[in-house]
């Protein structure tokens, strides 16, 4: 007998329809999946402020807010803990925004460090309210108290690093002006704190850079240049005489500024050193101007030479110092006044230069992240040929650089003259150098031998042949060292604030790092600047200037000449004394009032029309980010709910 009821497939019966939802119920998943949805966003925003803190992506060029190499490595070998204390007066940020803008940098900086080095560094951040211990404990770091009005409480922005060792780094107070450096200045603080005990470098220097040169009579003592400042912030400066015989077996680096007096048991010395495999920053110069600057202790003396040469210890090395040659290069001059101040005349001055990121090796670690070097009358290097070294330049001029015979600087140059005698030339001119590779003693029949002195013993014995490749960077000029050419320093409430306007202590610092093998803080000095133009804009204002300026210049120039029509008009009444004035006279001055009516409103229009295009970008910018996004938004959600909609229908179909 025929079994007439229907079959299941897979266990349900395939004519029966499951019965849907109640509307109550139904309601009641609505609220339940809102109220999930509700609490999964506040999961997810408490979680990623806890967990994804310090994320960001930095979309700046230059990678301006990523944290450098340079500052990663010095995080990664931090051994021992090291504790940062920030101190911020709420106060100075009520007043003056810009600092409270600034603390928000510094604090998201710091966290930054913080979460890279692993634990090992422990932030805490304080508001020294007046009177207060917290206030006592700033004063006691020695960090800068600022009043806001004359007399009034102090108000603090610096911040104060220990040690396990309790040794302390300090940064008195952050200036929003050095924003471009608060990597460096950071990195530094943590960077001496992981390593107190600093690399040691040799100093030989006849300039006097440390400063301690006794003064003339009613002049106040000489500060240290501010590059022996930049480099006692990371080494151990020991300085040497330039007569001494042997240098220390530890020592590992040496500078050697402006050698023009250099005796042969010096240059025995540093042959030996080098030969050694000690590693040297030499600094020479044709023509030094800072040498040249110095007062004489005897007016009636002759000027002493101006000139730094080594010849000896360079032909053992395989280079040479084009003997009174300057580099002239027009495409780098800095721009002087080559009149008076009552009728200045400015123009190039051509052995002035700014060298900047085309004439530098950015290859080299050494001037690879340098912007801006400034020299003055700098010499020009070359490589000996059949030399065993290798001479790679580090600086050079621009293609068409001269050389200028130093006999035309010496004495009163004339800047004019020497742009009209400008003949470009061939050859690339080097004024620094890094020079590697074997090399023999310039001293072949061993230590010089000094008449009427009796010989000491050699401590050590004589080196003829380098041990392994020599490391030496040379640098044709001496006026790069000098504060003038390259910084500018003010007072600050008792401290010396001092602001670089190139890289000239950039460049020192990085090539002892990097002779000493170490390029930590390598990375950090030469960031671009943070503050970088609205080129877009600066463009639109270019291109509206060019439009209306003549315009603007024509029509005040018409209103000028309308205003002194009329005040002619309104002088010439008054000197009549006419009381009442004729029909002719009385359209004359109405009619010169309305012009110049006309001619204020038509200036105001042009005027408003050099910002018309700026405004236009303003307006369409609040539009793309106040509107457009979110609307975008919206039209992505509405887009996902109509696709939602259309799925369960199609669902409901085919169930049906």
């Amino acid at each position: 007998m025929p079994n007439d009821t229907p079959r299941s497939s897979g266990g349900a019966a395939s004519g029966v329809r499951p019965k849907g939802l109640s509307a109550r119920a139904r309601r009641s998943y609505s609220w339940a999946a809102l109220a999930a949805a509700v609490v999964l966003f506040l999961a997810v925003n408490v979680l990623s402020n806890a967990w994804l803190r310090t994320g960001r992506a930095d979309l700046t060029q230059g990678k301006l807010y990523t944290l450098s190499e340079g500052t990663k490595e010095i995080l990664g070998r931090i051994e021992e803990p090291i504790t940062l204390r920030l101190y911020f007066s709420p106060r100075l940020g009520r007043e003056i925004p810009l600092y409270a803008n600034y603390h928000q940098r510094v604090r998201d900086l710091l966290d930054e460090y913080a979460s890279r080095a692993g634990g090992k560094i422990n932030l805490e951040f304080y508001d020294p309210a007046p009177y207060s211990d917290v206030e006592d404990r700033a004063v006691a770091y020695r960090l800068q108290g600022v009043p806001l009005e004359a007399g009034g409480e102090q108000v603090f922005f610096g911040m104060a690093g220990t040690n396990s060792t309790d040794d302390e780094e300090i940064l008195p107070f952050f200036q929003p002006e050095r924003e471009r450096f608060l990597e460096y200045d950071l990195s530094k603080v943590v960077f001496n704190l992981a390593n107190p005990k600093r690399r040691e470098v040799g100093l030989i220097s006849q300039l006097p850079i440390t400063g301690d040169v006794m003064p003339m009579q009613g002049m106040r003592m000489p500060q240290p240049w501010v590059v022996m400042d930049q480099m006692r912030q990371i080494f151990q400066v020991r300085q040497f005489g330039g007569d001494t015989g042997s240098l220390p077996k530890d020592l590992q680096i040496l500078m050697l500024v402006h050698p023009k007096e250099l005796s042969e048991e010096g240059q025995y010395a540093i042959d030996q050193f080098v030969l050694r495999g000690g590693k040297l920053l030499v600094f020479v110069d044709p023509n030094s101007e800072a040498d040249a600057s110095r007062p004489s202790r005897d007016p009636n003396a002759m000027p002493g030479p101006t000139s730094s040469n080594p010849q000896k210890l360079f032909d053992a090395w395989g280079v040479e110092l084009v003997k009174d040659r300057v580099i002239g290069d027009r495409l780098t001059a800095t721009r002087v006044n080559a009149g008076t101040a009552q009728r200045p005349r400015v123009t190039d001055y051509i052995v002035w230069n700014g060298f900047k990121a085309g004439n530098l090796n950015r290859q080299d670690a050494v001037t690879g992240e340098l912007q801006l070097v400034n020299v003055a009358s700098a010499g020009i290097l070359k490589p000996i040929p059949g030399a065993a070294t290798a001479f790679v330049p580090l600086v050079t001029a621009s293609p068409g650089a001269m050389m200028v015979e130093t006999d035309k600087i010496k004495f009163a140059p004339d800047p004019t003259q020497l742009l009209k005698d400008y003949k470009a030339e061939s050859e690339i001119l080097t004024m620094v150098a890094r020079i590697t590779g074997p090399a023999k003693t310039a001293f072949p029949d061993g230590p010089p031998k000094v008449e009427g002195r009796p010989q000491q013993p050699d401590l050590q014995p004589h080196v003829a042949e380098s041990q392994g490749p020599i490391s030496v960077i040379i640098v044709a000029d001496t006026d790069m060292l000098e504060d003038r050419f390259w910084v500018s320093a003010q007072e600050f409430f008792g401290q010396r604030v001092v602001q670089p306007s190139a890289n000239n202590g950039d460049f020192v610092v990085n090539a002892l790092e990097n002779l000493a093998g170490g390029g930590d803080l390598m990375s950090l000095r030469s960031r671009g600047i943070s503050s970088r133009p609205f080129e877009l804009v600066q463009d639109i204002q270019r291109d509206a200037e060019r439009r209306f300026r003549s315009k603007e210049r024509e029509l005040q120039d018409k209103l000028k000449e309308t205003e002194k029509k009329l005040s002619d008009l309104q002088t010439k009444e008054q000197s009549t004394g006419a009381t009442i004035l004729s029909a002719d006279q009385q359209k004359a001055i109405e009619d010169a009032r309305k012009e110049i009516l006309t001619l204020r409103r038509e200036l105001r229009l042009v005027q408003n029309d050099l910002r018309k295009d700026i405004d236009r970008l303003e307006a369409m910018l609040r539009v793309v980010n106040i509107g457009l996004i979110p609307i975008l938004v919206a039209l992505v959600a509405v887009g996902l709910g109509i696709f939602r909609i259309a799925r369960r229908r199609q669902r409901a179909t085919a169930l049906s």
